[in-house]
């Protein structure tokens, strides 16, 4: 199953959840990729945060780099994240086709 998961919740238990989530079915074989929404970069430049932990683990669970919405506070934010973080961000297509995925979920 391919699926897009958008952690665009303000609170960390949320998106906690939601990565564990990615995480989990991402180790059953299942295609997932992780949109990170301006709401949670607060989580990432947090180094004690559990989503910070998290994003830095996508490729041991060979997921891809997480999407982030193509604007300047983006960049912002991999400017000033850590490597170990900042290589497990990329910014998102200009046109995402939810077509393409068999679930979109949004937590």
């Amino acid at each position: 199953m391919k699926l897009l998961i958008q952690l665009q919740g303000a609170s960390e238990l949320l998106s906690y959840e939601g990565c564990a989530l990615a995480l989990t079915l991402a180790t059953f074989g299942h295609e997932v990729q992780l949109y990170l929404t301006p709401n949670v970069f607060n989580q990432l430049m947090t180094p004690t945060s559990r989503l910070h932990g998290m994003i830095q683990a996508l490729d041991l669970y060979d997921l891809p780099p997480a999407w982030l919405p193509d604007d300047t506070l983006s960049g912002w934010l991999v400017g000033v994240l850590p490597a170990d973080v900042a290589s497990q961000l990329v910014l998102a297509p200009e046109h995402i086709d939810t077509q393409a995925f068999d679930q979109v979920l949004s937590l």
